[in-house]
């Protein structure tokens, strides 16, 4: 087991024990409905999972998705004393059928952020089924925020129907992954520019595309891909943005910008 999973797992156990924040550190105080708080992370270490948050004084309201199905699934919660946070986990119907259980922590294992005392950006805990005692680990991170609301926030770049950019998204997502090529050049939206021998190159249809794709998509640009969750995208009025802007996706839900460099 590595030196990181090491600290996570003793991390989990401070926090499982209520002895991650003492009461003189920093609590997670925020009252932004307007905004959409997302997060990065991961279930029982093996499940990447992205998560919007919105902070309304002590309730919480949200969704998450795991990277394997990019579906929502729907939140309701609160924070409890500045640090504790309760979420559960709705069906379609309304009724609870799982919660998450963790605290704000005030320092991160993972190094993300350095020695920073932190409020709200980093979540550790567990998660289980109702009714089960199996409790999975928890850790999540802040990615950023944006304006906007659970039910719309593609707004910026003139989307009325959010699913549009989510669908595309994905479709070109789960076409890298499967190395779909055809699929991938078609969900592009041309001209494009790409980098190619540390020069940019001005690609006009599918076919210039799929005639230099290997050197495009490389390893490691369609690791960085994969790696990156396509949905609850940060955006801004020029796009969509996934993970640390290696695609961008407009209204049509097409890319927009490959940052293969």
């Amino acid at each position: 087991m590595s030196r990181l999973a090491l600290r996570l797992l003793a991390s989990f156990a401070l926090v499982a024990a209520g002895l991650a924040a003492p009461a003189s550190q920093a609590a997670c105080s925020r009252n932004e409905p307007g905004y959409l708080w997302n997060f990065d992370g991961r279930i029982a270490e093996k499940y990447p999972v992205r998560m919007t948050l919105v902070f309304s004084g002590e309730k919480l309201e949200g969704v998450y998705t795991y990277r394997s199905q990019l579906r929502d699934i729907r939140l309701r919660g609160r924070i409890e004393g500045g640090k504790t946070v309760v979420l559960d986990e709705l069906d379609a119907a309304g009724r609870v059928t799982a919660r998450f259980e963790g605290e704000f922590i005030t320092r991160d294992p993972t190094g993300r952020y350095g020695d920073s005392e932190l409020a709200c950006e980093v979540i550790m805990g567990s998660w289980s089924k109702v009714g089960s005692t199996e409790r999975l680990t928890v850790y999540l991170a802040t990615e950023g925020a944006t304006s906007g609301s659970l039910r719309h926030r593609y707004g910026a770049i003139g989307v009325r129907d959010d699913e549009v950019v989510h669908r595309g998204a994905a479709r070109f997502w789960r076409a890298v992954k499967a190395g779909d090529r055809a699929t991938v050049a078609a969900q592009v939206r041309y001209p494009t520019a790409v980098t190619l021998d540390g020069k940019v190159r001005r690609l006009k249809g599918p076919n210039d595309l799929l005639a230099v794709y290997d050197a495009v998509f490389t390893p490691k640009f369609v690791e960085a891909i994969l790696d990156s969750t396509p949905r609850y995208m940060f955006v801004r009025d020029e796009g969509a943005m996934l993970g640390s802007g290696w695609v961008w996706f407009g209204a049509d839900g097409k890319a927009t910008a490959l940052n293969n460099f």
